[in-house]
């Protein structure tokens, strides 16, 4: 909180009569709000002041190196969250700073917004009363809220430059003042509580409905904190807001100005008495009711996840086990009703119970299928309030598949080494393939990080700025790969191409192309124009050229003619084969055993000479499963081969 001489402005206090809550719509409070709340941690509360915020003694988020590693770690969270993360540049005193933007769009009302932030910047002090504080608020509803979709947009905000005059936030509401911003919270200093469970509201006259709407909030899920109307003060973030016209109040904590700590060295993770963890879960409780009543947040009846994701691939008739994760929402979950369902090739669904593993895990056994098989398969659970839930939300109308196949893995590149890619480089300025870690800013359509976040991929001239590809073609390409004898090989890639130039016949693209003799020649197998993100792909192999000895990939990008800004990025290389042969040798009636029946079926396949004067010449099935040594009969040679599938030894 920037610093304020105490001459505060008086709003109206008590009971406001005749108010139409323009902006911020009536909800009351409801038990989806309730059940959102539970999910307040206090651990987690806890770890992002201690492991993400810098706010330990010495450290400094005003001007120190930690500044830049808070609001790096912010960014980090909000993208691990699912938000679309932006970070917005300002200017102030010659230097360029960025207030951290995370965006959960509203999927009925996307343009109206509601906005909850903090300022991550300090008085070049630890900061972790002002601000870390709030930003672990802000951080906490992000990880709650995220995981349900909203009606109405809501951006998570860490704010910079605070200390300085609000800054950052001014220059948020200058760039955005044309949006439909509903209702803005700051949540500036809400960790300090000398035990008296006790929060302000500062909001000016106009304000005010939003005041007493998050005031609702607190009284219903705050858990017993209190609050008063503290008039209106200018000194957070919450202030251009207001001045702009936009609904905006401020909540802080109730001895904000007895805090013995406030703008000193002392104001620090470690400092007795600075940090009272319930009381700043109680805040968030609030905010999080909040923002589910208002911004129309779906909170689930439970959850019903796959933690590890689906199996896409089936290992030929052996169960294959899935991780499930069953947690309450706004209802408890119903010991023992946790199934998978499952089919093979349409027929009759049959359902098995999950097995506990400890805490909210489980783990579904997915039974064996031969390699022509097609399982079908989805999960569901049930709830105390009377609720099915499934997995996929559409079950059985919609259902997970997967290939029953062996999987032979001919190559598997993260580039965190080096695998033998190299890179080919034709009238070309700048641009060229590299491998590392992206240290692109992601202003000109460069990626900022990696796509399977193991650290490097390859992308074109890895540095910030104008660094874009110019001229060319640059091509990236892979080592020879021996697939003769393959059945299907398959491709996976990710890619990244972003060009501004989206003009025929100028318009540039990133070429993905094959070649089956060792280079010299390729077919195509993509032309990509795109604006950037990053695109999984799978390829079947053998629909552009033939399984050689000698296959190699390449991956081109060009501007030429050079007119507009053109960036590239691989990642993930993945090249495999698929086969299944769930034969089982010694396996004659095919029950998925070698017993005392398939002893008596070698026996009646051992004969011999096979000739045509009277002797029975083996079927062809009697081959197929007998035949050990591939000598094309069944003789006694076989016997030994054959006793050590019947006894297991």
């Amino acid at each position: 909180m920037m610093n304020v001489i105490r001459r505060l402005h008086n709003g109206v206090l008590g009971a406001v009569v005749g108010f139409v809550l323009v902006g911020v719509h009536p909800a009351p409070a409801s038990e989806l709000g309730q059940a959102a709340a539970e999910q307040v941690s206090q651990d987690i509360y806890d770890e992002f002041l201690d492991l993400w915020l810098y706010t330990h003694v010495g450290d400094d988020r005003g001007y120190g190196p930690e500044h830049d590693l808070a609001r790096d770690n912010i960014a980090f969270l909000f993208e691990s969250y699912g938000l679309d993360v932006t970070l917005e540049p300002f200017s102030y005193s010659s230097s360029t700073y960025y207030n951290v933007v995370g965006t959960m769009l509203g999927t009925v009302y996307p343009d109206q917004v509601y906005i909850v932030g903090a300022h991550f910047d300090s008085v070049s002090n630890p900061g972790a009363d002002d601000n870390g504080s709030g930003c672990g608020l802000v951080l906490e509803a992000a990880r709650i809220l995220t995981q349900y979709p909203s009606d109405y947009t809501i951006r998570f905000i860490a704010f910079d430059r605070e200390e300085q005059g609000l800054i950052g936030s001014s220059a948020y509401v200058d760039a955005h003042s044309s949006d439909d911003i509903l209702g803005m919270i700051s949540a500036d200093m809400v960790a300090y509580d000398p035990d008296t469970n006790h929060a302000r509201i500062y909001s000016s006259t106009s304000s005010q409905p939003l005041m007493f709407a998050l005031g609702a909030a607190i009284d219903e899920y705050g858990d017993g904190l209190t609050w008063e109307d503290s008039g209106y003060i200018g000194a957070s973030n919450h202030a251009p807001f207001d001045s702009a016209g936009f609904l905006a109040v401020l909540l802080i904590e109730g001895e904000v100005w007895s805090n013995p700590f406030y703008h000193t060295p002392q104001d620090s993770y470690e400092q007795p008495g600075n940090l009272n963890f319930p009381y700043a879960v109680k805040m968030v409780r609030s905010v999080v009711g909040f923002l589910v009543d208002h911004a129309g947040v779906q909170v689930a009846a439970m959850f019903l996840e796959l933690p590890d994701g689906v199996p896409w691939r089936l290992d030929p008739l052996e169960p294959t086990s899935i991780t499930v994760r069953i947690a309450d929402g706004a209802e408890s979950y119903v010991p023992g009703s946790g199934l998978i369902h499952y089919r093979f090739d349409g027929g009759t669904w049959l359902s098995d119970p999950v097995t506990p593993l400890g805490g909210d895990l489980y783990e579904a056994i997915l039974p064996g299928a031969d390699c022509d098989a097609t399982p079908e398969f989805y999960f569901s659970a049930e709830g105390d309030g009377g609720s099915t839930i499934y997995n996929p939300e559409n079950a059985p109308s919609e259902v997970y598949t997967a290939v029953v196949a062996t999987l032979t893995m001919h190559l598997e590149d993260d580039f965190e080494a080096d695998q033998g890619w190299t890179v080919e480089n034709i009238d070309l300025s700048t641009g060229a393939w590299e491998r590392g870690i992206p240290a692109g800013d992601g202003e000109r359509g460069d990626p900022t990080s990696d796509f399977d976040a193991s650290g490097q991929c390859y992308l074109t001239e890895n540095a910030p700025g104008n660094s874009d590809v110019d001229g060319g073609p640059t091509r990236l390409i892979s080592p020879t790969l021996n697939l003769s004898g393959t059945s299907d090989p398959v491709l996976r890639y990710a890619r990244w191409f972003s060009c501004d130039d989206d003009l025929a016949p100028a318009q540039d693209f990133l070429e993905v192309e094959v070649s089956d003799d060792g280079g010299a020649s390729w077919n195509l197998i993509e032309s990509v124009a795109g604006m950037g993100g990053w695109v999984e792909r799978t390829i079947h192999l053998a629909d552009y050229v033939s399984p050689t000895d000698q296959v190699r990939v390449r991956f081109s990008a060009m501007d030429n003619p050079n007119n507009s800004v053109t960036e590239a990025a691989i990642d993930a290389i993945q090249l495999y084969d698929l086969s299944c042969d769930t034969s089982n040798p010694g396996d004659y009636d095919e029950d998925g055993d070698v017993d005392l029946n398939d002893y008596a079926e070698f026996h009646a396949c051992l004969s011999g000479p096979w000739q045509s004067d009277g002797f029975i010449t083996p079927s062809q099935d009697c081959l197929d499963v007998f035949d050990f040594d591939v000598d094309a009969d069944v003789d006694l040679e076989d016997f030994g081969a054959f006793q050590e599938v019947f006894t297991g030894e």
